[in-house]
């Protein structure tokens, strides 16, 4: 557990716009009159996702991507995650903002229109605006304006309570790539865009911190895509890391053939 542990420290998160990695607490009403206390919900190994809303039609349909990924782990995480779904500044109420979310086949959320749940704790507002919290420290795994893309990875790490040690001055520092299909089959694709980096070092670990792969690059462009063969790895979970020696980045890949 203690390799696992220290493999997963490694990850760095996926926090932007904000000076803190961690969540401020709140105590608030939802749209039930249910009172929910953040960090006791935290400290009770849930999972919180949080997207505040205008509501808006283009806010709705990247509410329903970080909504539809949250719903992925009702089986293989039964109770652990929970979506709240938030008015921006808490001036619609919740009769239309039940309205709006089930326009968008949202209808089974938890809803709020409370200004003690604040989307300027995080930064920068958006719309929408979405954080992933979690772990025993109250960590941030995931801080975005207008977009749900990698929260998957979010949620899967802040499931594993892993300290969060990325600041936001740090994430200028961090190589930027994207890998897909995730979960991947024969293959996955790394897309990168970097800055000045001439190679590029691919690895790759198992939950037990094993090292199932790695593989250096010498890069010919900074932007490009490169395929990894994976028909070779067991299904699982791996931490997928990329390094150049001076800086890196990792995220978590899940296998199954």
């Amino acid at each position: 557990m203690k390799r696992i542990k220290i493999i997963f420290l490694l990850i760095i998160s996926f926090v932007t716009g904000i000076s803190q990695n961690n969540a401020t607490d709140f105590n608030a009403l939802d749209c039930d009159g249910t009172s929910h206390h953040l960090f006791s919900e935290l400290d009770s190994g849930k999972v919180i996702v949080i997207a505040w809303v205008m509501p808006c039609g283009p806010c709705g349909s990247i509410a329903l991507d970080a909504y539809t990924a949250s719903l992925g782990y009702t089986n293989s995480n039964p109770g652990r995650l929970a979506f709240y779904l938030v008015d921006d500044f808490a001036n619609t109420d919740c009769q239309s903002l039940f309205s709006w979310a089930d326009s968008f086949g949202m209808g089974n959320c938890t809803r709020f229109s409370d200004p003690s749940i604040n989307m300027g704790d995080y930064g920068q507002i958006g719309m929408p605006k979405i954080v992933v919290l979690g772990g025993a420290g109250h960590y941030v795994y995931f801080n975005e304006n207008s977009s749900a893309q990698n929260i998957n990875s979010a949620i899967d790490l802040a499931l594993t309570g892993a300290s969060v040690t990325t600041t936001i001055n740090d994430k200028k520092k961090i190589l930027n790539f994207h890998c897909y299909p995730n979960p991947a089959n024969g293959e996955f694709k790394i897309n990168y865009n970097f800055k000045n980096e001439s190679y590029l070092i691919i690895e790759l670990y198992n939950l037990l911190g094993e090292k199932m792969m790695e593989e250096k690059l010498i890069l010919e462009s900074f932007n490009g895509e490169y395929s990894v063969n994976t028909l070779n790895l067991p299904n699982g979970t791996y931490l997928l890391r990329l390094s150049n020696g001076h800086l890196q980045n990792s995220q978590i890949l899940n296998i199954f053939h």
